[in-house]
């Protein structure tokens, strides 16, 4: 009797909104960039989604084409608080 193969993992918009977030926290990503890093279709509608809860700002930058010409993109970044060291303890004087 053959086993049965294992049922693969289903790419929903949960899982494309968690691979978005996660890729902007490592630096701003154009919609092409964000489409195969995170096996996103369309990840124009993931960050609506995502803007609901986190603050994204959407830039406009200059991308190359290989025949020299360029086309304006968006950039999508994600905005985050500095906090790294409000965890630190200070000393009272």
């Amino acid at each position: 009797m053959q086993p049965l193969p294992t049922p693969r993992l289903y790419n929903g918009t949960v899982i494309q909104r968690g691979a978005i977030l996660a890729r902007l926290q490592l630096g701003p990503a154009t919609e092409a960039q964000l489409r195969v890093d995170c096996n996103a279709p369309d990840p124009r509608a993931r960050i609506h989604e995502l803007r609901k809860t986190h603050k994204i700002d959407t830039l406009e930058t200059q991308q190359v084409n290989t025949d020299g010409t360029a086309n304006w993109v968006g950039l999508y970044v994600l905005r985050v608080k500095d906090d790294r060291q409000s965890e630190l303890p200070l000393q009272q004087q």
